[in-house]
């Protein structure tokens, strides 16, 4: 049988498993509870397979509605496949009362039920005396009522024997199944499965519909489906290529069948009230009683489950209630009773059929009001309807409209349909500077050198406009950085900066302030701080939205790479805060940086979870770019997920192909520790200098943003190059003391001591190493004092200072672990077990030795997450814990050392490595 993939239930996974460890050593009950479509058959399922890998015994049952009447048709499927190897073993009289019970023998009389009862509780024993078993029945409300006593009656009965018992059914709290009724609540788990998240709902239709959806539309059908995986796969299988953000989306005829079952039998009072409050969404008593609807109209729909009292307001207990009965016909009655200007204009806008200039004018402000507050959605929607409403004879508000709605519609995350009413503009327009203010937004939909072209052909149509000009100059400067170089497009960012200050426009000040400062962090950090504290004061001054968000962003950006991190969290999370609720795409734009931010500060876990959520959200709104996987490849890497910090930066680099032409100098830097920290150093050393021969290509003078050099150090020296990586260090080292970077001085003098180790100069290298660490540890380094730590007691070892050395690995892996950096954590237990003695066995999770045991079999993390029904993620996070336990850094070397049994393994690791590692 194929695996079976859960997606979005990596939590509820986890339960199960955990419950799953129990089997052979305790009794227990897991009983998944969930709406139909929900995903419990599906979590309910993968658990039985990964019973039956396990190795164990799994007894299941899948009843339908239509044998609920049928007796003992449930137990049947329970023990079909093994009644041979039991049945001898059972007593006469409950052996002849279980064979008439499963129509095995003919049977006159009527079923013994106490006989039965007893045959199927002796039938468990002899099973789970065997191997562990798995008792598991799905949707088990439809369970027959003859086998839910038969089974009811055997487990009262069981004791103490293993048997774990998993059941799948509806939540029905009035109503809790017999079988479940008869467990004692000491061993009685429930794990209630709520509604997928966006994110997850997101992977989901990427999946199973091959289809990636913009971000408002996305959150449309999640609404719409409550979250519930069935559903949402039923309304996004039946939308076409073309999605009108103004209208509601369609409900599938599969869903609009089990809906009006819900509806049929409510009164037509009834129904007509249930159209007016989903057409309002949630509505107030006192918004219905003003539309005409009197309370007792909506009794009937409250007493069946249709609608809810929920925080001051009537709600649909399902979204999908409200689309069934939803009527466009009342929006005009609705725009005039409610009491938001902008619900007003909304319900006025889709009352109206034909322009009308007035409405049109009402919305602009409407929309306007909508993006003060945030709603970004709202806001396109409503500019779509004002530009819906403009009369074709008035052409410079068409224009002006047209231009807000797409750029509405790209803030929303809907870039098709903005770019598709940017590119219907470009045909009405003229040549001069309004078409270049179209070119300039199309080139908004586009990531740098493709937006090129249409900025050179906007700069051509835009001389007798300055401040367009200008603006056009500083964006074609930006998306050009990589190809003409960070300096020179930095040099012509300070000359727009003279500019933007003779033109006296606050908000084109802003634009290359906040370029130039980005641009400068890579060729003149000091001045790019000036630009950005600059920026981030004149856009408090200019107050608009976009000035406030570019020097927020700059500034966040520059203090990253001037390695001012405590400063830069400061400035980014305080910002992610007053941006989290009014612009989500702009938000999750800020943790790309804070991100960064958290890999260095040795934060791994949460660095892994900032860039997880940026490269999600760019991904949804459709503004992924090629840095978009970079914080996510490195932090990867350190900790010890090499598989996947390889993949990421192999996306990344095609994204870099696709979008800048040329690749990006950090892409070849994380592959370089991927091949270097798995064992292939030369392929290592020639990625590094792939990453040095880019960034110098383009200027990248900071020692901040060419994180890889010490590695590159190192793995020069481990193939025997000292000169080289004195070379290397050499220039790192000359542009950190020429802007005075404490942090990078330290990785200098812990490289400098590597280089004095590898020459013999084995006192210098010691009192390098442990200056190192103390840098390390001043800057609040973790990951480089761990290292110089490693360094050090390998050092120490070589001298045969055994207690000293024993002393710095310890604390190099205790860091190591701390911070989740698992290569590094396998390599200083590898080193203490080269020191003599035994190394102290952690030991392994349950879950940890099935993943060894795959692992060291030969299978690949892809087999084993297939085989183990877990995410390849969770193989990757489960494999790092079982190499720093056993002290290996290989899969050669884990197939080597584990065995099922085995308590320690380190011991078994015979490579001696040289002092970089």
């Amino acid at each position: 049988m194929s695996a079976v993939e859960v997606v979005g239930r990596d939590a509820e996974l986890i339960s199960v498993y955990d419950f799953l460890d129990r089997a052979g050593r305790e009794r227990a009950t897991l009983v998944l509870e969930g709406e139909p479509g929900i995903g419990k058959s599906t979590l309910w399922q993968a658990a039985v397979e990964h019973g039956r890998s396990m190795h164990g015994r799994v007894l299941s049952a899948r009843p339908v509605e239509a044998e609920i009447g049928i007796p003992y048709v449930g137990l049947g499927d329970l023990l079909e496949g093994v009644l041979e190897d039991v049945l001898a073993r059972l007593p006469a009289p409950r052996r002849r009362a279980l064979e008439g019970a499963l129509l095995l023998v003919e049977a006159p009389d009527p079923v013994d039920t106490r006989a039965l009862g007893l045959a199927v509780r002796d039938l468990l024993q002899v099973l789970a005396e065997q191997r562990p078993v798995l008792v598991a029945v799905d949707d088990l409300q439809w369970l027959d009522t003859a086998s839910a006593a038969a089974l009811s009656f055997a487990l009262r009965r069981l004791e103490r024997s293993p048997v774990l018992l998993l059941l799948a059914r509806r939540p029905n709290a009035t109503q809790i199944p017999e079988l479940e009724r008869a467990l004692p609540e000491a061993v009685l788990h429930r794990l209630s499965l709520g509604p997928l998240s966006v994110g997850a709902l997101h992977a989901l239709l990427r999946d199973r519909v091959d289809r990636v959806f913009a971000r408002q539309t996305l959150l449309r059908i999640h609404e719409q489906s409550g979250g519930n995986p069935f559903y949402a796969l039923e309304i996004a299988g039946a939308l076409g290529a073309q999605i009108d953000p103004t209208q509601p989306l369609p409900v599938p005829q599969s869903l609009a069948e089990l809906v009006r079952e819900r509806l049929s039998g409510l009164p037509a009072p009834t129904r007509e009230a249930l159209a007016l409050a989903a057409t309002v969404g949630t509505a107030s008593e006192s918004l219905l009683e003003r539309a005409g609807v009197a309370n007792e109209a909506l009794a009937p729909a409250i007493e069946a489950g249709v609608i809810e009292f929920k925080r001051g307001g009537i709600r649909f207990t399902h979204p999908l209630l409200a689309s069934a009965v939803y009527d466009a016909r009342l929006h005009g009655r609705l725009a005039e009773v409610v009491d938001d200007p902008l619900a007003r204009s909304r319900h006025l806008a889709l009352s109206c059929d034909s322009p009308n200039s007035d409405v049109a004018r009402t919305l602009d402000d409407a929309a306007q009001l909508a993006t003060e507050r945030g709603a970004a959605a709202l806001a396109a929607e409503l500019n779509e309807h004002a530009l819906r409403l403009t009369p074709t004879g008035e052409v410079q508000d068409r224009h002006r409209r047209a231009l807000a709605t797409a750029r509405a519609h790209q803030a929303a995350g809907e870039w098709t349909r903005g770019q598709a009413i940017a590119r219907e503009l470009l045909g009405e327009t003229e040549p001069g500077p309004r078409r270049a203010e179209v070119l300039v937004l199309l080139a908004e939909f586009e990531i740098d050198e493709l937006a090129v072209p249409l900025l050179e052909q906007a700069l051509a149509e835009a001389e007798a406009q300055p401040d367009l000009h200008l603006r056009i100059r500083i964006r074609l400067a930006h998306s050009r950085r990589f190809t003409i170089g960070w300096a020179t497009a930095f040099a012509d960012t300070c000359a727009g900066v003279a500019v933007a200050e003779e033109l006296d426009d606050d908000a084109l000040r802003v634009l290359a302030l906040s370029t130039t400062a980005f641009l400068g962090r890579a060729v003149s950090p000091p001045e790019a701080l000036v630009y950005a504290a600059r920026a981030r004061e004149v856009s408090a001054q200019a107050g608009d939205t976009d000035s406030l968000q570019l020097s927020a962003w700059a500034l966040g950006q520059v203090l990253l790479d001037c390695g001012e991190y405590d400063a830069a969290r400061e400035s980014l999370e305080r910002d992610y805060e007053v941006w989290r609720e009014r612009d989500e795409r702009f938000a999750a734009s800020l943790l790309w940086p804070l991100a960064w931010v958290e890999l260095w500060t040795g934060n791994f876990e949460r660095a892994a979870e900032h860039a997880a959520r940026s490269h999600e959200i760019s991904v949804q709104y459709g503004t992924q770019t090629h840095a978009d996987p970079l914080p996510g490849a490195w932090t990867a890497a350190f900790q010890g997920r090499l598989d996947l910090a390889r993949r990421l930066a192999e996306r990344g680099l095609a994204l870099c192909e696709e979008q800048i032409r040329v690749a990006g100098p950090l892409f070849p830097g994380v592959l370089g520790l991927v091949a270097a920290w798995s064992g292939d150093v030369e392929s290592g050393v020639a990625q590094f200098a792939e990453a040095d021969r880019l960034a110098f290509a383009v200027d990248w003078r900071n020692p901040h943003m060419r994180p890889w050099t010490p590695h590159y150090v190192e793995a020069l020296l481990e193939v025997g190059r000292i000169e080289d990586a004195r070379r290397v260090l050499d220039v790192w080292e000359a542009d950190a003391t020429s802007l005075a970077r404490p942090r990078v001085i330290a990785h200098v003098t812990r490289c400098r001591g590597l280089i004095a180790a590898a020459e013999g100069r084995v006192d210098d290298a010691a009192s390098l190493l442990e200056q190192a660490i103390r840098s390390h540890e001043q800057v609040g380094d973790r990951f480089g004092r761990g290292r110089g730590l490693l360094a050090l007691g390998v050092m120490r070892r070589r001298q045969r200072q055994k207690a000293a050395a024993r002393i710095a690995l310890e604390d190099a892996r205790s860091s190591f672990t701390a911070l989740g950096a698992a290569t590094w954590a396998e390599r200083a237990r590898a080193e203490l077990g080269r020191i003599g003695g035994r190394v102290r066995e952690e030991g392994l999770t349950g879950a940890e030795h099935r993943v060894a045991a795959l692992v060291a079999q030969g299978r690949t993390n892809r087999e084993a997450a297939a085989a183990l029904f877990l995410a390849e993620r969770t193989i990757e996070t489960h494999l790092s814990h079982v190499y720093a336990k056993l002290g290996v850094r290989s899969r050669v070397e884990l197939a080597r050392a584990y065995r099922p049994d085995s308590e320690v393994a380190a011991e078994q690791t015979s490579v001696e490595p040289t002092i970089p590692n």
